[in-house]
């Protein structure tokens, strides 16, 4: 009789630190350290000048033969004309052709540096969707407040904006209070490996470490999170690898009127299978657990519950996130299938079949991991993996430095009533280049988008307002001049 007394003591005192836990999980109360000085400024001019960047096809190919490297230049001498300012007083030097690093310098020496980076190249626009544009996706015509073409998201504008910024605070005659970096690579969206990675080169010769750096990756959103009204800023701390694999079997290939038990397609079936079936493990990382834990005091009883007592509901929060396809790629390396190939002719057994995936690493694991997983869960069959791409997950960036406390109090001070939340970024950047010079690098394009409208980068209508592209320019306005 006892022991069921002891049970229900147990479940009793179980249910009291469950429902203390959650009445204290709460967010701190947001303290705006300063308020938000009004800026003199012409409030279609940077949208202009984002317009004109717009307008030069800046497009990037994996083949370099294929880019049009004079489109680039144009681009180097339009920032000359849209910034005279900052050509005037900024070092400017020219990165394995194509790429830019301007440095701003300071009299204060002692301290680290900050660098502010983007990319200027952009995605191609496929012939066959150009008519489904409301706007030419060159044209960079602004109407009814909105800039649209390519390039306005992804990323012209954290460029043209930090440019702007900092035209106007020279025209100010301010002068940092540490040294400041803005680096623009010019294949960011082929791997930045003749851009960032040489920009990154050339810094870490120099001897040159950074206190924090930024670049872009999440925004302000609203509607990310149904059941939270306000707006999440989220912040990338951190990057998943990218892994692009191929899985081959070779055979000897004939007639289909004689086939064996398994032809070489067949085989690579069974690996496909095999690989959705047998995914890689799902793990509650810590920088995914920061966000929920941020965004956590916002969502309805049932969720405040179980993320406010990870410590009792884990095992049962991690299976029940798993199941929606964010949640999957917040808690484990994610497999896509995403190309097959086999016989030419229906006919004709396939000599050599194979299949192709992309996966994204979950930080804390590597690629190698990832093979040895692969090889596991296919050792029964006669399978050869060939790796076609590899980067492995970023670093982790700490939270707790002045870097990212500095882009939350301006972002909270810009929008007002926004949850800021540190996240993982699960597509690629140029960021993690830097992380031979830069320890603390953040993620973070300082525009506001509806959830529906983030299928706009790298897709139809890719646009930005007239009133998101000021936002931009406000948030590094006092980055710069704070730093």
């Amino acid at each position: 009789m006892w022991i069921l007394y002891l049970l229900l003591i147990v479940i009793i005192v179980l249910i009291i630190i469950v429902t203390i836990r959650t009445i204290r999980f709460k967010n701190d109360d947001i303290i705006i350290k300063n308020e938000v000085d009004h800026i003199e400024y012409d409030k279609m001019a940077c949208s202009k000048k984002l317009s004109e960047a717009v307008k030069i096809k800046t497009i990037s190919n994996s083949d370099y033969s294929k880019t049009d490297w004079n489109e680039f230049i144009r681009y180097h001498k339009l920032l000359e004309e849209l910034f005279p300012l900052v050509h005037k007083n900024i070092e400017r030097k020219i990165i394995n052709n194509y790429s830019l690093l301007y440095h701003w310098k300071s009299s204060n020496t002692s301290k680290k540096p900050i660098i502010i980076t983007a990319h200027m190249d952009v995605v191609p626009v496929e012939e066959s969707t150009v008519k489904d544009w409301k706007q030419e996706p060159f044209s960079g015509i602004i109407k009814d407040d909105i800039v649209w073409g390519r390039g306005t998201i992804d990323t012209k504008v954290h460029m043209i904006a930090a440019l702007e910024a900092a035209e106007l605070l020279l025209k100010e005659g301010y002068k940092p209070d540490k040294d400041v970096y803005f680096a623009f690579g010019h294949d960011e969206e082929v791997g930045g490996k003749q851009g960032a990675v040489k920009i990154a080169e050339y810094l870490k010769e120099k001897g040159i470490e950074f206190d924090y750096l930024i670049d872009e990756g999440g925004c302000v959103t609203e509607g990310a999170i149904k059941e939270i009204a306000k707006p999440i800023a989220l912040i990338g701390i951190g990057e998943k690898g990218y892994c692009n694999i191929k899985l081959e079997v070779k055979s000897s290939g004939g007639h289909a009127s004689m086939p064996p038990q398994h032809t070489s397609l067949g085989i690579i079936a069974q690996a496909i299978n095999n690989l959705e079936k047998k995914q890689c493990k799902l793990k509650l990382i810590k920088p995914v657990e920061k966000f929920l834990l941020k965004i956590g005091p916002e969502m309805k009883l049932t969720n405040r519950v179980v993320l406010s007592n990870l410590w009792l509901f884990k095992p049962l929060f991690i299976r029940g996130f798993s199941k929606m396809q964010s949640g999957n790629a917040l808690l484990r390396t994610t497999t896509a299938v995403t190309m097959a190939e086999g016989s030419m002719e229906p006919n004709i057994l396939p000599q050599k079949a194979s299949v192709t995936c992309n996966y994204r690493v979950l930080p804390g694991e590597t690629s190698n991991d990832l093979i040895d997983h692969i090889k596991e869960i296919n050792k029964k069959l006669p399978i050869e993996i060939k790796t076609l791409r590899i980067e492995n997950p970023s670093l982790i960036s700490n939270t707790e430095t002045e870097g990212f406390h500095k882009i939350e109090d301006i972002t909270n001070r810009i929008y007002q009533n926004v949850i800021v939340a540190p996240y993982i970024v699960l597509a690629g950047t140029d960021a993690r280049k830097y992380e031979p010079v830069c320890k603390n690098i953040y993620r973070f394009s300082p525009y506001k988008l509806h959830n529906d409208e983030l299928r706009k980068i790298h897709g139809t209508n890719e646009n930005l307002s007239v009133a998101n592209i000021n936002k931009c320019l406000e948030f590094f306005y006092y980055l710069l001049k704070e730093c």
